[in-house]
């Protein structure tokens, strides 16, 4: 049975990491930010050079990079290049980004990596800043017009999502939609 406790993605494994969590949060306090880190393997020069495209990482053209099924393809075929892109992101990610300061002082993180259907991989990092401020401060807060500003300032400075597999689509909402046709509808160009 101790076997059981080690192998990833176990019963025994989950029951571990939630034990580990719940002692987390008793010790160091609630979590302050619930993150998920999906770097896009598939679109990457660094995915495609771990892979073995011939590329200079210094000087990448966009008439060195093959269309999207063909990356698709080589990512697919080369899992190892893959997980290494995963580390090396987020090894940067946490090490420059989260205890670098950009969110504020850290006091504590703790994260899991999980696969998604097509075998990339996705971190889900909880991180507790280190400040001094409870659920029920904040809460109280928050009702100041001021601080409120600050905060959602803040948050829109640390917070960032990526569009870019977006930039050549239109979606089309009626004007007017109905109860009955209130599906956006996708256009390309």
């Amino acid at each position: 049975m101790d076997l059981f406790r080690t192998l990833q993605c176990s019963a025994h494994s989950r029951t571990a990491l939630r034990t580990h969590i719940h002692a987390l949060i008793f010790s160091q306090g609630l979590p302050s930010i619930f993150l998920t880190l999906n770097p896009a393997d598939i679109h990457s020069p660094v995915a495609s050079y771990f892979a073995g495209v011939k590329l200079d990482l210094d000087n990448v053209q966009a008439e060195q990079l093959m269309d999207t099924y063909r990356r698709a393809e080589i990512i697919a075929s080369h899992p190892v290049a893959t997980a290494k892109l995963f580390h090396t992101l987020i090894s940067n990610i946490l090490d420059t980004m989260i205890m670098g300061g950009v969110l504020g002082p850290v006091k504590a993180y703790f994260g899991t990596v999980e696969s998604q259907r097509r075998g990339s991989l996705h971190l889900h990092l909880l991180i507790r800043l280190d400040i001094k401020i409870k659920p029920t401060d904040m809460k109280e807060k928050v009702q100041d017009s001021d601080f409120r500003e600050r905060l959602i300032a803040y948050l829109e400075d640390i917070i960032k999502e990526d569009l870019d597999g977006f930039k050549d689509i239109k979606i089309q909402v009626p004007s007017t939609p109905s109860a009955s046709d209130h599906s956006p509808q996708l256009a390309t160009d």
